[in-house]
């Protein structure tokens, strides 16, 4: 495989070389709309970060079977595919690995992955990026990590029509693919029990063929490579883990330097935490290499997700209690990550505090999944008063934060947040 590939040494085919291609290539960033921060969106980057191929799926729509393929929804109408490895014992399932790709891979090839973590008693949900495999749209770098939320509140029903919504969840990110598992560990906490970086990403500023180039293409105004800002803050998300993770790396990896790995240690909040190195490894020959200790890493991460329970995810909403600072008693905020194994970093309105899990309550809040389809609510504490305590039936999600709902007539269909719907009766 050539992961990441186009961010790799030497030009991308087709781009020009020497300054005066560099000069045109800066022209058409900065003219594509948006200034500096379009720069990332813009579709010179993307045909340098994404090589998406086209292939045909084999299994489309099936609800049984070891393979399942299908396709998420993301913004824009959109599509993401995804192909469902699905063990023949399910009631022994006690995981579900979401596995992000390389740039230049499909969500198709893994099915020696797929059998290997069959035998270690998980299933296997491989997910694409936009325009891979049977998928729509353009590859964008922006929009990565909002369609992993988006592809991982729809897998819930995925799983539960297999039979497997009770598992374990682990998220695993190979080279760029890092950059959607670290964000859904760091923005589900509550909902992932494990995370595997594989020779991951987490800054696309520190990749060589990028440092050559950005001091170029911004000769003439140095200072812009500087401010020009990541598109995922990876590194940043990384205080918000707080499940198992494994980290693994090539000491010798020529597209991802191995120092991203150690950054990614140190950085990762989680208490649990490994960085496996493999000596004399690159990007792509970790598993030709350290085939068999590879498998055994993962193996032993699974079994730490299975046994890992967070009572203080990030994002839980929580109230301070029985403290010696009487004022902090009954405040309430959220929780922004673990600090080592004894506290708990929350945002509370006079500025963060690390607090022990025995002064902290959890404040019992409802999400979108809570709303089934089909079930009925009611509407409350909206400015539009007319609406509240009116009653409509779930269509489904919007988005990652709200749920659609139709009234009756003349109100029609509305996205509503969890948190002003009321549950009356559900299938």
């Amino acid at each position: 495989d050539s992961a990441m590939a186009g961010f790799g040494g030497g030009m991308p085919g087709g781009m020009p070389g020497g300054m005066g291609g560099l000069e045109g290539l800066l022209g058409g960033l900065m003219g594509g709309g948006g200034g500096l921060d379009g720069i990332w969106d813009n579709p010179m980057i993307g045909n340098i970060a994404f090589h998406p191929s086209q292939v045909e799926p084999t299994h489309l729509g099936a609800t049984t079977g070891p393979i399942r393929d299908g396709t998420f929804d993301v913004s824009g109408g959109d599509k993401v595919s995804y192909r469902f490895y699905v063990p023949s014992d399910t009631a022994a399932l006690k995981a579900v690995v979401y596995f992000f790709h390389g740039n230049a891979e499909v969500c198709t090839a893994m099915d020696d992955v797929a059998d290997m973590l069959h035998c270690q008693g998980a299933a296997l949900l491989s997910i694409d990026y936009r325009g891979y495999s049977w998928g729509t749209g353009t590859p964008s770098l922006p929009k990565l990590c909002g369609d992993a939320e988006f592809c991982f509140m729809q897998s819930h029903a995925l799983l539960n029509a297999a039979g497997c919504g009770s598992a374990r969840k682990v998220v695993h990110g190979r080279s760029i693919g890092a950059t959607c598992a670290v964000h859904l560990a760091s923005k589900f906490g509550g909902k992932i029990h494990g995370l595997i970086i594989d020779s991951g990403l987490m800054s696309i500023k520190g990749l060589p063929m990028v440092q050559m180039m950005g001091p170029m293409l911004f000769a003439q105004q140095p200072g812009m490579f500087q401010m020009l800002q990541e598109p995922f803050d990876t590194l940043g998300k990384l205080a918000s883990v707080s499940c198992p993770t494994l980290i693994m790396h090539g000491d010798k990896d020529e597209i991802v330097p191995y120092a991203q790995a150690t950054q990614c240690h140190e950085r990762c909040a989680a208490p649990d935490k490994k960085l496996q190195s493999w000596p004399g490894a690159g990007h792509n020959n970790v598993s030709v290499m350290y085939g068999d200790g590879w498998k055994q890493e993962i193996q032993t991460l699974l079994e730490q997700a299975v046994a890992f329970s967070c009572d203080f995810p990030a994002g839980a909403l929580v109230e301070a209690h029985s403290l010696s600072t009487a004022a902090l008693n009954g405040a309430q905020g959220r929780v922004l990550g673990p600090q080592g194994a004894e506290r708990i970093r929350v945002q509370l309105p006079d500025g963060e505090k690390a607090l022990k899990p025995a002064n902290l309550k959890i404040i019992v809040e409802q999400g979108v999944e809570d709303f089934p389809v089909g079930a009925e609510v009611e509407a409350h504490s909206l400015s539009v008063a007319e609406l509240n305590g009116v009653r409509g039936k779930v269509m489904g999600i919007a988005g990652t934060d709200r749920v659609r709902v139709e009234f009756p007539a003349p109100h029609g269909e509305k996205a509503l947040k969890p948190a002003n719907l009321k549950m009356i009766t559900t299938l």
